[in-house]
């Protein structure tokens, strides 16, 4: 009944042998993501080969039919667990826990069920008899149309799995490239094998010298798993890191390709196209009725059936190693909001700039007349007072103004400035409004490049505040550090109030904690626009105000 071991057997066994050892060593790793199912696959490889070695000792007829049994157990879950390891390794959990997948397992074991059956119907082969081969007791037989059916279904499922692995290969770049091509190729020395044995031609037509060839295919495994991190570096990670990344935005995700067909998209833009992401999904662009020019640059629109909002729409295309274009990924950005409150500031602006200065212009003149034309002091004085909060109030809206001009600019050029300068010019027209005298020691040759419009309005409003609180004595210097530019603005008064620097610290005013006026305000946003910032420094000799501007210090020419 068995035979002495035959090269064949020993070759089949040795190769089951190694496959038990390496799932050894993987062991250790089987928390991580696909190392479960890898090791499965490479226990099926050892069922098949460790099976058909022994197949090949057994020369009685009914014993032998009966080790077909776990031979093709393991060749059918061999090509299965191939796919659904390469599924959870490259990120896609979801689908080995799917219904699909339960199928294909069903289907596994109804092949293994019509061979275990065989000798009762003889749809997988017919005339089934030993042949020896090399002394082994290798078997010859007629096959039938469910044999090709079987390995065709096999063989779909591992050039799935190939597939899969090749896809991370190319999408995923240097850090899983070589395990995933070493992966992707493993089961390419094992296929000859199966082929020569299946359609019986070559010097050995009965031998399956597939389990011989596991080696090969265990030697590309082993590679990928002790030589690149196989477990320790998994695309499953990035796979569902860019998902995740995608999903928690915060912001609409459209993913379509070259034909605009959406591939991928998150929750946010399924809730903006108002249909769940699986129906979402497969549909092309202009069916979702998203008014959007894939060529264009910064776009908005204007969606939503029962509740419009509006959406800042960017684009951006997405290139191949070839630098050829594939597809698109689409932006949207709820910006109903902003949208609102920009209509808003332009709406108080306009009144701002319009109404209320031209009413409190003409306010203040009929003021200015009246309080020259009493003779009542008293009268005067109230007169006085309500000129001098009316200009207050002009003033401000003059500030406001400025804001517009300075922080709504979308192109803010720069120039060199000649800082000392610049200084008296910003200074000279505030001393005459406000009295006092300004102090310029900034250095004849000290220039920055940067933009006049923001310097400015930062440069006034520092000096114009020390001039009216500050004791009437301003003092202006500079220093660099390397390319970094500080412009220091120092007087001698009781210093900015602590609740005013704290408002601006904090970033935001609130009922109980504000400011009394927004040059502060300017001081912070110009230097903010600018690159730089500013600190404040108070104490009992005065206020000292720093702007810090990077990478703007112009070296002197030495022409003289």
């Amino acid at each position: 009944m068995f035979s002495a071991l035959s090269w064949p057997a020993i070759g089949s066994l040795v190769s089951g042998l190694i496959s038990l050892a390496f799932i050894a060593y993987v062991w250790p790793y089987r928390e991580e993501d696909g190392a479960t199912l890898f090791m499965a696959m490479i226990g099926s490889i050892a069922l098949w080969a460790v099976s058909y070695g022994v197949a090949l000792l057994v020369f009685d007829p009914t014993l032998r039919f009966l080790l077909e049994i776990p031979i093709w157990v393991g060749t059918c879950f061999t090509s299965l667990l191939f796919l659904a390891f390469a599924l959870e390794y490259t990120g896609r959990k979801d689908v080995v826990r799917s219904k699909a997948m339960a199928g294909l397992v069903a289907l596994m074991v109804g092949f293994v069920g019509l061979i275990a059956t065989n000798p009762w119907h003889q749809l997988v082969w017919q005339n089934y008899r030993i042949e020896p081969t090399f002394g082994a007791a290798t078997v010859a037989h007629s096959n039938g149309a469910w044999l090709f059916l079987i390995l065709l279904a096999l063989m779909i499922l591992t050039a799935g799995a190939v597939l899969t692995l090749i896809e991370t290969f190319v999408s995923y770049g240097r850090l899983y490239r070589s395990q995933t091509l070493a992966l992707a190729l493993s089961p390419v020395p094992v296929i000859p094998g199966i082929l020569l044995w299946v359609f019986q031609v070559g010097p050995t037509p009965y031998l399956n010298l597939a389990p011989l060839l596991f080696p090969a295919h265990l030697g590309l495994d082993m590679y990928a798993f002790f030589r690149r991190n196989m477990f320790e570096l998994t695309p499953a990670a990035r796979r569902t890191g860019d998902q995740t990344a995608i999903d928690d935005l915060g912001i609409g995700v459209i993913i379509v390709d070259d034909d605009q067909r959406v591939i991928n998209a998150n929750e946010s833009a399924a809730a903006i196209v108002e249909t769940s992401k699986p129906d979402f999904l497969g549909k092309s662009l202009d069916s979702i009725e998203l008014d959007i020019d894939l060529a264009g640059d910064e776009q908005r629109i204007r969606h939503g059936e029962s509740h419009q909002r509006d959406y800042a729409v960017t684009v951006s295309s997405i290139e191949d190693s070839a630098d050829s274009t594939v597809g698109h990924t689409i932006t949207l950005q709820d910006i109903t909001t902003e949208r609102q409150r920009e209509q808003r500031l332009a709406v108080l602006n306009r009144i701002l700039r319009h109404n209320l200065r031209n009413d409190l212009n003409v306010a203040s003149g009929y003021l200015e007349v009246v309080a020259d034309g009493t003779e009542n002091d008293q009268y005067a004085d109230m007169l006085e007072t309500a000129k001098r909060n009316t200009d207050d109030v002009l003033e401000l809206g003059e500030k406001a103004r400025m804001v517009e001009r300075t922080l709504e600019t979308e192109e803010m050029g720069t120039e060199p400035i000649p800082v000392a300068k610049f200084v008296d010019h910003v200074a000279d027209p505030l001393v005459d409004d406000h009295g006092g005298s300004v102090d310029n020691e900034v250095p004849a040759d000290f220039a920055i490049n940067t933009n006049r419009q923001l310097l400015e309005s930062v440069l006034a409003n520092l000096i114009e505040n020390s001039l009216e609180h500050g004791g009437g004595t301003v003092t202006v210097g500079a220093t660099t550090a390397g390319s970094t530019a500080r412009i220091e603005i120092s007087d001698s008064g009781d210093g900015i109030p602590e609740h005013e620097l704290s408002v601006i610290e904090e970033g935001k005013e609130t009922d109980l904690e504000h400011g009394s006026g927004i040059g502060l305000w300017l001081v912070e946003w110009g230097a903010t626009a600018l690159g730089g910032n500013v600190t404040y420094e108070t104490g009992p000799e005065g206020t000292t105000a720093t702007v810090e501007l990077p990478d703007v210090v112009v070296e002197p020419t030495g022409d003289g």
